[in-house]
């Protein structure tokens, strides 16, 4: 229910606006000066206030200055009234930001007509609220797709550590959605407004190039190389106001983690070369493809900050354990493929999805979760005609030099060894239903060199 103060003298003019605004639906708070209406500003604040001009105690635009500027509800409306206004009155109130002017006695259908208009934070929360479990049971969550109950219990987390400010850890598979939970959590928050920053543990190294980690992540001064650089700013800095995403954590080096661990506790950093803290207004999420426990296990994600971290952790599921939706997925993906073929002027029908290729969805493992998902749709896509009919579609390069049959690999002399190498991995993967450690056992390598192998095939 909306809240109103009324600052008003008169008994009877207090009783019938009381009467008035109560009918409306408003909890009412009253005063009859500008002390007693300083006082009830310290219990509450309105989310109207209806203030006599002529107080015994003062003008009652004396009050403006003691209202608060950004409530819940945006800038808080405040309705003068006065028995004699004029040119002078009218600007001296606009200037102080008042929402309009009544003229005693006071006209009551332009009163009502002024509250119809008042925001109400709390029927816009609920309505929200509404309109947000209404696109859940759609299977729509922000950016996120999925209405199965496994994707449901992280909209329930994911509603409840948006308010906070609490650093969060998200783990999952690789492909499982992890940065997309990260951006959702920082659209909810109260830092929506502000920058959404990555810092990508696995490039780092490459990117640490001509700087060092610590210096990505805080920053550093000027004159660390005999006074050519000027100061940098570091990950954390561009972040201020923010969140700042730090995706798969464990591929940090312990130094930095500790680092970390400490401008997440004193809530400051200190750039590289410098001698002042710097306070560290961001919210910190990271991410890991580890089980965070086992990760502690073999040392690659520092104890004291996994502790720190695990307060508010948050495990996606695979996208195996989801249900009905990879069809969701696979049906979103084909309708955003069918909009970008129309936004920009290609010819070509509107693909429409198969009976067959739903169940081939429902019915395949998706090792690479949603990442993979996304890969082998938009392949089927492109390579089908009005009706895309399967998820299984050969290999081809365009000019023909290779395809697959069944188990066996067909090369044209002269592939070159890096389209051969793509090809031999795609097809083992399909011989063991996607399995990558059993994949990677047949190759001969290692899971995590086939997992390399297949970023930089993703990428190219």
């Amino acid at each position: 229910m909306p809240h109103a103060l009324i600052v008003e003298d008169d008994p009877n003019s207090l009783s019938g606006l009381s009467a008035i605004l109560a009918a409306d639906g408003f909890s009412v708070d009253t005063a009859i000066t500008l002390a007693d209406a300083r006082a009830a500003l310290t219990r509450f604040i309105p989310d109207v206030a209806l203030v006599d001009l002529n107080l015994p105690d003062g003008s009652g635009l004396d009050l403006l200055q003691h209202l608060p500027t950004q409530p819940p509800g945006g800038a808080l409306p405040v309705i003068v009234m006065t028995g004699n206004a004029t040119v002078e009155s009218a600007i001296e109130g606009l200037r102080h930001g008042i929402w309009d002017y009544l003229l005693k006695p006071v006209n009551i259908p332009r009163l009502r007509s002024l509250l119809a208009r008042i925001p109400r934070p709390y029927e816009l929360t609920e309505e929200v609220q509404k309109l947000r479990m209404k696109l859940r049971e759609l299977g729509r969550y922000g950016p996120m797709i999925g209405r199965s109950s496994a994707i449901q219990h992280v909209y329930d987390a994911l509603e409840q550590l948006a308010p906070t400010e609490a650093a969060v850890l998200i783990s999952g598979e690789p492909g499982s959605g992890k940065e997309v939970a990260a951006r959702t959590l920082h659209d909810m928050s109260r830092r929506r407004k502000g920058p959404f920053v990555v810092f990508d543990c696995r490039t780092a190294a490459q990117l640490a190039g001509t700087r060092s980690l610590d210096s990505l992540l805080f920053g550093h001064e000027r004159g660390l190389t005999g006074g050519v650089e000027q100061r940098e700013s570091g990950f954390f800095e561009q972040a201020i106001g923010g969140t700042l995403f730090i995706d798969e954590i464990t591929e940090l080096p312990i130094p930095q983690q500790e680092a970390l661990l400490r401008a997440l506790d004193s809530q400051t950093f200190m750039r590289v070369g410098g001698a002042n803290h710097v306070v560290a207004d961001c919210r910190l999420i990271a991410s890991t493809s580890k089980n965070p426990r086992g990760a502690v296990s073999d040392g690659t994600l520092h104890e004291d900050l996994w502790l720190r971290l695990d307060a508010a952790a948050l495990a996606l599921p695979p996208l195996r354990e989801r249900g009905d939706d990879p069809a969701l997925f696979a049906q979103a993906i084909v309708d955003e493929l069918n909009n970008e073929t129309d936004a920009h002027g290609m010819t070509g029908p509107t693909r429409l999805i198969s009976p067959n290729f739903v169940r081939e969805c429902l019915a395949y493992e998706w090792p690479g979760n949603v990442r993979e998902l996304q890969e082998r749709v938009r392949h089927a896509y492109a390579a089908s005609g009005d009706v895309i009919e399967s998820l299984q579609v050969d290999d081809a390069s365009p000019s023909g030099s290779r395809e697959l049959n069944g188990n066996r690999v067909q090369v044209t002399v002269g592939t070159p060894l890096a389209d051969v190498e793509e090809m031999l991995i795609r097809a083992t993967l399909d011989a063991v239903g996607g399995t990558r450690h059993r994949a990677a056992s047949l190759l001969g390598i290692s899971p995590k060199t086939l997992y390399n192998k297949l970023q930089r095939m993703r990428l190219n």
